[in-house]
């Protein structure tokens, strides 16, 4: 097909797309908690140390399945979800059945707990995966990124980012937060390589000529930016905030705030086809009006990673499940208030509003839970003994490194990670017309490309080679 045909029919495949349900969308982010809790299983009965059969077995466990859930398979997401849920749940009960008389004096490691590197890593993979399966046609329409109002699973992935980026900031004490010159421009330099990937980004795709739709976040605006400037105003918000309880309602009422103001006509300025994007603000509009919503959300996940995140060397189990419940409450209530939005103002990336970040929060919240209860059953099924704080500090086998290698390496390079995705989504853009391939050359490059991806952050994982440009 003619290159200028063939990226009209790109664009036009993007379009007009009113998405699926939010149940839907979560069916497709479930799965892969559930192949978590299976390999780790396998890799602990199987005894498997050996570092190429272990990156086999979770590539073929973990990512594969997720590579066929969002396109051939994409139909029996719910029956798989449900399938694989009540494996896991018998397979639990199977084994903790006889231990119950343990739960007192079960131990979890407090400091740097492995569920948050599960969280983080699933999102970078679900994205990953999704970049690139979009451009083919074997990956539904319905998923993809909504045009105005609607859930899609292309629609969760800066919100994602967000959310996984807030839970684990680390709270600085009172004393240490003062906000002046000197730290609005460290802050300013710490966010400015996400600023120079935005610009680098936005040049290198208007250079190539590459196929976009303007109304993801506007002309020159993109996802980068849109982190670089959460990043920015959350982290100076915070040095304000001396009480962490005090900021989800700072949160709250930012987020009340942003709605206000869309319903006050801004959605309607920035959803209008009639809105000439003759100025900087107006061809960036929805990237710009969104970041009040991106900044609550940020600042929501904070106070989440903040209830979660343990500060003692020692957690007990009782602890430990009151934490993971709290999180299980908070996402029943913002599935909760998903419905009520939806009623009252719809759920919109675009705009970034109410509904779009409690739907946001309701998955990332779910997801968070799940793992801390996995991390939970990990630790009771190989209980030994307890142990004091010194105890723990002089030996180093209390921690059990469940995480699969492949989320572990995922996490340790992770804006690495991203970025290679995106070099190499463009890349197969810029060979293949994509849209005109079959199911069975779809999923061989999509396959390639996720194996190309993990073998990578695994080899510099394992050699102990760790990328950060800040």
């Amino acid at each position: 097909m003619d290159p200028a045909d063939y990226r009209a029919l790109h664009e036009s495949q993007m379009e007009n797309n009113n998405g699926t349900t939010a149940v839907n969308v979560f069916m497709h982010i479930a799965p892969p908690v559930f192949s978590v809790f299976h390999t780790v299983q396998l890799i602990a009965v199987a005894s498997i140390t050996h570092v190429p059969l272990r990156f086999l077995v979770e590539f073929c466990l973990i990512v594969l399945p997720f590579v066929l859930l969002v396109t051939v398979l994409h139909r029996l997401a719910l029956n798989i979800a449900l399938t694989l849920f009540v494996l896991s749940a018998i397979s639990a009960v199977h084994q903790i059945r006889n231990r119950l008389h343990l739960m007192p004096f079960v131990q979890v490691p407090g400091k740097s707990p492995q569920f948050l590197t599960c969280v983080r890593a699933l999102v970078n993979l679900t994205t990953a995966v999704c970049i690139l399966a979009v451009d083919f046609h074997c990956f539904p329409r319905e998923l993809a990124k909504t045009e105005t109002f609607g859930y899609g699973l292309m629609d969760i992935g800066v919100g994602l980012y967000v959310f996984s980026n807030g839970i684990v900031y680390k709270v600085r004490p009172a004393e240490e937060r003062r906000l002046n010159t000197a730290r609005v421009w460290k802050v300013l330099i710490s966010t400015a390589p996400l600023l120079l990937l935005g610009f680098g980004r936005f040049f290198l795709t208007n250079e190539l000529d590459y196929q976009l739709h303007v109304s993801e976040y506007g002309v020159h605006w993109n996802f980068f930016i849109t982190l670089a400037c959460v990043k920015f105003a959350g982290t100076l918000t915070m040095d304000l905030v001396h009480d962490p309880e005090v900021i989800k309602f700072v949160a709250i009422t930012l987020l009340c705030c942003h709605e206000m103001m869309l319903h006050l006509g801004v959605s309607r300025y920035v959803l209008s086809a009639d809105t000439q994007r003759t100025t900087f603000f107006a061809a960036n509009r929805e990237g710009i009006v969104s970041l009040p919503g991106y900044l609550a959300l940020f600042l929501a996940s904070i106070y989440i990673g903040w209830v979660v995140r343990p500060t003692e060397e020692i957690t007990v189990a009782k602890k430990f499940l009151r934490r993971a419940g709290k999180v299980a409450i908070m996402a029943a209530v913002c599935w909760k208030m998903i419905y009520v939005c939806e009623d009252m103002f719809g759920i919109s990336r675009r705009l970034a509003n109410m509904g779009y970040c409690f739907w946001i929060l309701a998955i990332g919240a779910s997801v968070t839970a799940l793992f801390m209860f996995f991390e939970l059953f990990v630790y009771f099924v190989r209980f030994e003994e307890p142990k004091s704080p010194d105890q723990i500090m002089k030996t180093d086998d209390f921690c059990i490194p469940y995480v699969p290698l492949v989320l572990q390496a995922i996490n340790a390079n992770g804006l690495f990670f991203f970025l290679i995705a995106n070099l190499l989504t463009g890349l197969v853009n810029l060979v293949f017309q994509t849209f005109l391939l079959g199911n069975g050359a779809a999923l061989t490059i999509i396959g390639y490309y996720m194996f190309m991806l993990c073998v990578a952050v695994c080899f510099l994982y394992v050699n102990n080679v760790k990328l950060k440009i800040w």
